[in-house]
C-alpha cells in the first residue's frame, strides 16, 4: 500500500491544487474505509454452518369416540316470552317456537292452564325443547296480587299425555345497584342505564325535590341508585321502590334514601336526616301572617262568595318575596287582578305563583332555586292592601299551599327510631359506595 501511494503523493505535491487534492483523496480513503469496517461480517456465513436433522416419534392423545352403546346427551332448548293483552294461546305459543295441536289443545282445556292468559298480561312464560322442537317443559311465573308471593304453573308431558300444576310460593327480596353519567338528561342516563321504567320515574321524582340542584343535571353529572326487586326462581317479575339514590354534580354529591318508621307514612331523606317532602316548598316569605287561607271566602272587594286558589300574607310593602323551590320562571309581569305576577315552574308538572308585587326582580325563562329572590310585597291588581298571594299548582290544579309548606309531623324522625335510621343510613352509604365502583371498574 505505501508503495502504491508514495508515487501518487510525489506527484501531487508537484501540483499547486495538492492541498485541495490531497484533502479530497485522504476523504475519499476514509469512507472507502469505513464502508468497508460497516460491511464486514461479524458472524459465519450460514451456509457453511453443518446441518443436523432430529427425528423423535410423537404419540397422539387417544380420542375417544362414542360407540352404538353408549348413551347420547340429549339437548335441551330454552326460550321465553313475556304475555301480552292481546295473547291468544295459538300466538303466544307461535311466539315461543311451538307448533303442537296437543300442547295447544291442553292449555285451552286445562283448568290450571287457564291461568296462564288470565288476568293481567306481563306473565313470565319459559319453555323447555328437544332437538326435535317437542316440549318438554312449560313454566310460567307471575306476581300476586298481593305483592308476597307468585304462582308457577309447570306443565310436562306424561304417560297419558300432559300434566299441570299450579304452586304459590313467596317472592325474594332482592337489591340491586346501577349507575349512569349524564351524556343529555337524566331520563336518557336513566335508560341507558337500563333501569326499570317504575325506577327511572321514580329517580326523576326525587331529584325533582332535592333543592341543592336547582340547575339540575348536565352532562358529565352521574348518579348512583340502589332498587330492590321481587324475584321468583332468579326471574325479576315486580319491579319494587327506589331504596337511596346519590346524584353528583361537579363533584359535589348529595345523598338520600327511603325510610319509613312503623304506623308512619314513609318518605325520602338525605343521610343525615332531613326530609325532602318537607323542604320541597318553603314559605315565601319571611315571618308573615296568613290573611286569607285556602278554599271558599267572601271575596273582600266583590263581597261574593268565590273560591279562593291561594293563600293571602299580609306584609309590608318592600317585603322581599322568595321562590319556594326551584324552577323556570314561565311568567313575569302583569296579568290582570294578579297585578304584577311571577309564575315558576318546577318538575313534575308543579308550579307557584305570586301575585300583587309592587316590584318584579326575574325575567321569563330564568332559572331560579329555592329561596332566590323573585320580587317585593305590593298591593297591585286587585288587593285591599300590600300582601302576597300565593298558590300552589299541580298539573293546573290549585292546591293548599299550607299542606306543603307546613311541615309535617310524620316526616320529623321520632328519636325511638333515630337509632334505627342511622344504622340503615351507614348501610346506604356502603351500598352507594359499592355502586360507584362498579361504575369505576365498567369504565375501566
Amino acid at each position: 500500500m505505501k508503495r502504491l501511494l508514495n508515487p501518487l503523493v510525489s506527484a501531487l505535491q508537484g501540483n499547486p491544487q495538492h492541498r485541495r487534492l490531497t484533502v479530497a483523496l485522504g476523504a475519499l480513503l476514509l469512507a472507502s474505509g469505513v464502508t468497508a469496517y460497516s460491511i464486514a461480517p461479524r458472524s459465519p456465513d450460514v451456509s457453511t454452518l453443518p446441518v443436523r436433522q432430529l427425528i423423535e416419534a410423537v404419540t397422539p392423545l387417544a380420542m375417544s369416540t362414542p360407540g352404538d352403546g353408549d348413551p347420547v346427551v340429549p339437548m335441551t332448548f330454552y326460550r321465553s316470552e313475556i304475555t301480552r293483552h292481546s295473547d291468544s294461546v295459538n300466538t303466544l305459543l307461535r311466539r315461543l317456537g311451538v307448533s303442537n295441536s296437543a300442547v295447544t289443545n291442553f292449555l285451552i282445556r286445562d283448568t290450571a292452564s287457564r291461568s296462564l292468559l288470565a288476568g293481567s298480561a306481563g306473565k313470565f312464560v319459559l319453555i323447555e325443547t328437544d332437538a326435535q322442537q317437542q316440549l318438554q317443559r312449560l313454566t310460567a311465573r307471575w306476581a300476586s296480587e298481593d305483592g308476597v308471593q307468585f304462582s308457577r304453573l309447570v306443565i310436562e308431558p306424561g304417560a297419558k299425555g300432559y300434566t299441570s300444576r299450579l304452586e304459590m310460593e313467596p317472592l325474594e327480596r332482592s337489591v340491586r345497584l346501577a349507575s349512569a353519567t349524564v351524556r343529555s338528561s337524566l331520563n336518557a342516563a336513566a335508560k341507558e342505564a337500563g333501569l326499570p321504567k317504575l325506577i327511572a320515574t321514580q329517580v326523576t321524582d326525587v331529584f325533582s325535590r332535592m333543592t341543592d340542584f336547582p340547575d339540575g343535571l348536565s352532562a358529565g353529572d352521574s348518579f348512583r341508585v340502589v332498587y330492590e326487586t321481587h324475584e321468583a326462581d332468579g326471574e325479576v317479575l315486580r319491579t319494587g321502590k327506589l331504596l337511596g339514590a346519590e346524584f353528583v354534580k361537579n363533584g359535589r354529591q348529595h345523598q338520600v334514601m327511603w325510610f319509613q318508621e312503623p304506623d308512619q307514612k314513609g318518605g325520602y331523606y338525605t343521610l343525615d336526616g332531613q326530609s325532602l317532602d318537607r323542604n320541597f316548598l318553603s314559605p315565601p316569605l319571611d315571618n308573615s301572617k296568613v290573611s286569607s287561607g285556602f278554599g271558599m271566602r267572601v271575596h273582600p272587594v266583590f263581597g261574593e262568595p268565590k273560591a279562593h286558589q291561594g293563600t293571602d300574607f299580609a306584609s309590608p310593602s318592600g317585603t322581599p318575596i322568595r321562590s319556594a323551590a326551584g324552577g323556570i320562571v314561565a311568567f313575569s309581569g302583569w296579568k290582570r287582578g294578579y297585578g304584577k305576577f311571577v309564575l315558576v315552574k318546577h318538575p313534575n308538572q308543579k308550579a307557584t305563583a305570586y301575585a300583587h308585587l309592587s316590584r318584579i326582580q326575574v325575567r321569563k325563562g330564568q332559572r331560579v332555586a329555592q329561596g332566590d329572590l323573585l320580587g317585593t310585597v305590593g298591593q297591585t291588581g286587585t288587593a285591599t292592601g300590600p300582601n302576597l298571594h300565593f298558590e300552589y299548582l299541580v298539573k293546573g290544579s290549585p292546591q293548599d299551599p299550607l299542606d306543603i309548606t307546613r311541615p309535617p309531623m310524620e316526616q320529623s324522625i321520632t328519636p325511638t327510631v333515630r337509632g334505627d335510621f342511622t344504622r340503615l343510613a351507614e348501610t346506604m352509604r356502603q351500598q352507594l359506595g359499592a355502586a360507584s365502583l362498579m361504575a369505576q371498574a365498567s369504565a375501566e
